[in-house]
């Protein structure tokens, strides 16, 4: 049984690398780390003059999509996303994005996306690039640029990176458009008539008269008003897709009103029927433009004092 064992140690001494012998053993891991990096150095060799031959072709890089979003007064941002192809077996490491976007030649922002990973072997990766635009930038930057005008930009880009053979690669692309500089459309109240006023109801009009200030088309996709009449909220709404204006029109709107004056006291009853009532009108307006849409902050479109 003893020579058994031991012949069965033996056996196992022999398919162990190094045959039990530790230092052997190490050896041996040196050995095969060794010869994995002799195969990834001529698999990489081997690529480097396949892409210098031109048999496996080069990376490229293409625009599939380029779109405003998150337009506000503010500002907006051009939204681009760019598929990066890699041809070769092995991953391609890209090692940054640099970008640039002028209008009219004068430079509004530069900069960087700092390792954006690798492009996987023989596939591709789409990439966003996004840069947002601030409007104070460009009208600084711009000369003679006014609020409601439209610009051209221009974005160049360099995607670089690391190929094999210790090369650097570097794909530029290009992409032009069209920026929006918003205005606030022009809204006035332009009259407040009652024409039915008594203790339990009173009907009205309020005349709203709106301009786009703006060198493109302008929708009202939401207007939301309220109007007060000493102080006291009589009455509020929200029209939808009221006007559909195109640069320079102006439409006048008319809100019909009903209210409950014993509701809101004896004040405001009296308030009506006066001649000359004192009130104010507040809302806010919904955008919508061809470059995307936008919400504006409550204003106040008109106030009057009663005359004494």
């Amino acid at each position: 049984m003893r020579e058994t064992n031991m012949a069965y140690a033996a056996r196992i001494d022999e398919a162990t690398p190094g045959g039990g012998n530790p230092g052997a053993s190490r050896a041996w891991d040196s050995r095969h780390a060794m010869t994995r990096s002799v195969l990834t150095a001529l698999l990489m060799g081997v690529v480097a003059l396949l892409t210098g031959c031109g048999v496996l072709g080069k990376p490229s890089a293409n625009i599939v999509d380029a779109t405003l979003s998150d337009l506000s007064l503010e500002g907006v941002t051009v939204a681009l996303k760019v598929d990066v192809k890699n041809p070769y077996p092995i991953a391609v490491p890209l090692t940054n994005v640099e970008y640039s976007l002028a209008s009219r030649e004068e430079s509004i922002l530069t900069g960087a996306l700092e390792k954006p990973g690798s492009i996987p072997a023989r596939g591709s990766k789409t990439l966003d690039v996004p840069l947002r635009v601030k409007f104070a930038d460009v009208l600084a930057a711009v000369e003679g640029l006014k609020l409601g005008a439209v610009v051209p930009y221009a974005v160049n880009m360099n995607f670089n990176l690391d190929v094999p053979g210790g090369e650097k690669l570097s794909l530029p692309l290009k992409k032009e458009g069209e920026l929006p500089i918003p205005n606030v459309p022009e809204v006035r109240v332009s009259e407040v008539r009652w024409d039915e006023v008594s203790v339990l109801s009173a009907k009205g009009l309020i005349k709203l008269d709106v301009t786009n200030t703006n060198e493109f088309d302008v929708g009202l996709a939401k207007l939301a008003y309220a109007m007060s009449v000493g102080g006291t909220k009589v009455v509020s709404g929200k029209l939808s897709d009221a006007a559909s204006l195109s640069p320079g029109q102006t439409k006048t709107l008319e809100i019909p009103v009903k209210i409950s004056p014993a509701s809101l006291g004896l004040a405001v009853v009296n308030m009506l029927k006066s001649s000359n009532p004192s009130y104010e009108v507040v809302g806010d307006l919904g955008i919508k433009t061809r470059f995307g849409d936008f919400e504006l902050p409550t204003k106040r479109f008109a106030s009057k004092e009663r005359s004494r």
